[in-house]
């Protein structure tokens, strides 16, 4: 498998398993949408600068989440 068809598969592959919408995901990852859709339809293939910029943006989304969590868990603890 050439570099361009790695880079492709494992963002096809993250950009799926999120379950995240791709305009979202795009939003994140500060890309348009039509750029994912292209990707993981073989028009286009990523730069290893866009896969970085999708991996900061699922990180980011993650520690967003993990926040929101982290306060429900302490209004729980509050009313117990």
């Amino acid at each position: 498998m050439s570099r361009p068809e790695k880079l492709r598969k494992v963002v096809s592959e993250a950009l799926l398993e999120s379950e995240l919408p791709r305009t979202l995901l795009a939003k994140d990852a500060r890309l348009g949408r039509a750029t994912l859709e292209a990707w993981i339809s073989g028009l286009r293939n990523p730069s290893p600068e866009s896969l970085a910029q999708i991996a900061d943006g699922l990180e980011q989304r993650g520690k967003r989440l993990q926040r929101l969590a982290a306060r429900i868990r302490e209004v729980l603890a509050e009313c117990d």
